[in-house]
């Protein structure tokens, strides 16, 4: 068959981009060589009193990263150049073809490839065929969308290309939702729709709120988020301070290929838990966040004493507590009285307090001791010749007065030497004894670490708790505290006040960090919240949860309004679900519409489903060995099977052939496959298949067990089986 017109054009510009990349590869590869040489050979050789080495050396760095990128890029680019074209003509010019991709290619003032993270690379995402604009540096730019064009690359060959107008249920999207999941979470910058371009491309220095719905997307869109802000404000923020906070380690694992999929390199990716532990450098054992839940879960109680004082202690009257416990020990560092040597008041005590306690109150409480020193040492410096020159007068004029009233004779002579010999002795201590007594004075200010105050505040006779808490609340919150501080072990929940306490009394230097990614933010509580903003002194936040999926509601958010008055933020809400097929979703609502028994309207929408079908919901009490042999069959390269406990996750193991790993919070590493997972620790992931193990164990009277089921429901892509007695 010989190629279409149109045809032929695409794979002539194809070719001709695929030729300037083969010439473009050995010149980068070559200035990467040079600099990595640079770099080389400035590290063996830094000297840190050599600042224009230092300049240099960071220089070549930046060189050094840039080039890696450029060449990682540019050799991909090599079997994919672009995805997309979009024909756009402003008002008054001429028509241009943007071809779209995961870089910017320039030939001379031409641009052959354009980045997808460009503002005209809108139009593609959101724009329909006809009248359109974009907003640039420039101010807006408005014109007229002739073409939207899809093409299918592989391998440097064109296989293929769709022209279109809208991308909700497209092609490419339906190609992409209906493939086998691999072991990590993949890029969706062909896909992107766009209600998920409008919360990537949200301004940086608003604080923001994604309230997502089961399968909207939420992890990957904050991912490409990052990528984006990367782009578009490079003169305000890099990778290095940009920071993702996720649930657990293999949660991390999970996603860890998405950036560098997107040319990202060097962002800090943690949880909460790991960067507290690694600030404060924490030595204690630290709770898994989902420990007390999974107890409740695993017993089958829906609460319990921990539970209570994790909710108490994730309160923002707690943060009140611990606010007024740092003023208390503000105070506690205070000495008794001025400084004062010999006899002479160097600085007044009134002076020393207005000093510590308002001038120098913006400063964490270690640095405002610092400040005092310098303050004091200065004075020190100041006034100590003055009271040696005071000393002298006086003891002069003493001389003088024995001179006066005694003849000259050598009972005079014995009274001079002796008064001079008592002044120069003062003198001398006075000189020395000034810097001893500093230093001594100064010894008041010293701080215990944050940990060993956190530790004193639950053995306290007289806590501040007043207007706060109940004597009886704050005895179920102590008692549950010293139990785990005994054992040298902190709850999750501890976490917050020690960063609060941390940064209130050193400061938090050890970071750079300008944006926070939180994903599955709905668990944190108000707490984790304001101590992150108060931490890195930013208001920088993307904040992705989903409320209908908060299994830590004794201690999460419930409503977006309350972090809304923390941060002043912007919501912006997605309700469309990519990952299931409508026939999966179809039987999820209703189980989490369960919330809702009376008909109240739900706190945040339901999840609507892109129009993508696939097999019935199973139900089944056959063997499972059978389902799960007959799908790995068919071709799905990821199964999980979910049970409700650990206990019910252990007995399904010894049940199965194959005898797969069963992950426990702990787990660094997803690897993929068949796998079994508590209920309590499969939010965020996505499978091909999933299987839910004893279904008529989760009790729909309670709002845990409704969720739990809910969000088990909702991690699978194609096809869903439920094993159900009774």
């Amino acid at each position: 068959m010989i190629p279409s017109q149109e045809t032929q054009l695409e794979q002539a510009y194809l070719k001709d981009v695929l030729s300037f990349l083969e010439n473009y590869l050995p010149g980068i590869a070559s200035q990467k060589e040079e600099v990595d040489a640079n770099v080389a050979y400035g590290l063996r050789h830094y000297n840190d009193l050599n600042p224009d080495q230092f300049i240099a050396l960071s220089l070549n760095l930046n060189l050094q990263n840039s080039l890696s990128q450029k060449f990682n890029q540019s050799q991909v680019a090599l079997s994919k150049p672009y995805f997309a074209r979009v024909d756009f003509c402003p008002d008054d010019e001429t028509t241009e073809a943007h071809y779209i991709g995961k870089m910017s290619l320039m030939r001379d003032l031409n641009m052959l490839i354009t980045d997808w993270r460009a503002p005209i690379s809108s139009l593609y995402y959101e724009g329909r065929i006809g009248q359109a604009g974009y907003d640039c540096p420039d101010g807006y730019i408005s014109g007229e969308i002739t073409l939207k064009r899809q093409l299918q690359i592989e391998n440097g060959q064109l296989e293929g290309f769709t022209d279109i107008d809208i991308t909700t249920n497209d092609t490419f999207l339906q190609a992409a939702l209906g493939g086998s999941k691999d072991r990590r979470l993949k890029d969706i910058v062909t896909t992107i729709q766009a209600e998920q371009n409008q919360v990537i491309r949200a301004p940086l220095f608003k604080p923001l709120i994604v309230q997502g719905a089961a399968g909207s997307g939420k992890t990957t869109i904050a991912l490409h988020r990052i990528a984006y802000l990367l782009y578009a404000y490079e003169q305000n923020i890099q990778a290095r301070n940009v920071m993702i906070m996720a649930p657990n380690r293999f949660f991390l694992s999970y996603i860890s290929d998405v950036l560098p999929d997107l040319g990202v390199e060097q962002v800090t990716q943690t949880t909460f838990s790991d960067f507290v532990t690694s600030e404060l450098e924490l030595k204690w054992k630290i709770s898994q966040q989902m420990e007390a839940v999974a107890a409740a879960i695993n017993k089958d109680e829906h609460k319990n004493p921990r539970m209570e004082a994790a909710r108490l202690k994730s309160d923002l009257r707690f943060m009140k507590l611990i606010q007024r416990y740092c003023r208390r020990i503000e105070k506690s560092c205070l000495p008794s009285k001025g400084f004062i040597v010999e006899g002479y008041e160097i600085f007044a005590y009134e002076a020393i307090v207005e000093l510590f306690l308002k001038t120098y109150s913006y400063l964490p409480v270690d640095k405002r001791a610092k400040e005092l020193e310098k303050n004091l040492s200065n004075t020190l410096k100041r006034e100590i010749p003055l009271i040696l020159q005071h000393l002298e007068t006086t003891y002069d004029r003493r001389r003088e007065e024995i001179k006066r009233k005694m003849p000259d004779g050598e009972e005079r002579r014995k009274l001079i030497i002796a008064l001079l010999d008592e002044r120069d002795a003062l003198l001398k201590v006075i000189r020395v004894k000034a810097k001893t007594e500093l230093k001594k004075y100064l010894r008041a200010f010293r701080l215990k670490k944050p940990l060993d105050y956190y530790r004193d505040l639950f053995e306290q006779e007289n806590p501040p708790i007043e207007g706060l808490f109940t004597e009886r609340a704050w005895d179920l919150v102590a008692k549950i505290s010293s139990q785990s501080h005994k054992k040298k072990i902190l709850e999750s929940e501890d976490l917050p006040p020690l960063l609060w306490l941390h940064t209130k009394l050193f400061g938090m230097e050890s970071h750079d960090i300008k944006h926070i990614v939180i994903d599955e933010a709905q668990d944190y509580s108000l707490f984790q919240f304001a101590a992150l903003k108060e931490a890195v002194k930013s208001d920088s936040f993307t904040i992705l949860g989903d409320l209908h999926q908060g299994i830590l509601a004794h201690r999460g958010i419930n409503d977006w309004a309350d972090v809304c008055k923390l941060f002043n933020c912007e919501t912006l809400t997605i309700k469309q679900s990519y990952r299931t097929t409508v026939e999966i979703m179809d039987a999820a609502n209703p189980i989490i519409s369960k919330l809702y028994p009376d008909g109240t309207e739900p706190i945040v929408p339901l999840a609507i489903p892109v129009i993508r079908h696939g097999g019935p919901v199973e139900h089944s009490s056959a063997n499972m060995n059978e389902t799960i042999a007959a799908w790995q069959a068919e071709g799905l390269r990821s199964i999980a099977i979910i049970g409700k406990t650990a206990k019910d996750c252990t007995a399904i193991q010894k049940s199965l052939k194959t005898k797969p790993p069963i992950i426990t919070e702990s787990e660094a590493q997803y690897e993929g496959g068949l796998l079994i997972v508590p209920s309590y620790l499969v939010k965020g992931l996505e499978f091909d298949g999933v299987i839910i193990a004893e279904a008529s164990k989760y009790d729909m009277t309670q709002s845990l067990d409704i969720k739990l089921l809910y969000i088990a429901m909702t991690r699978a892509l194609h096809k869903l089986m439920i094993y159900e007695k009774g």
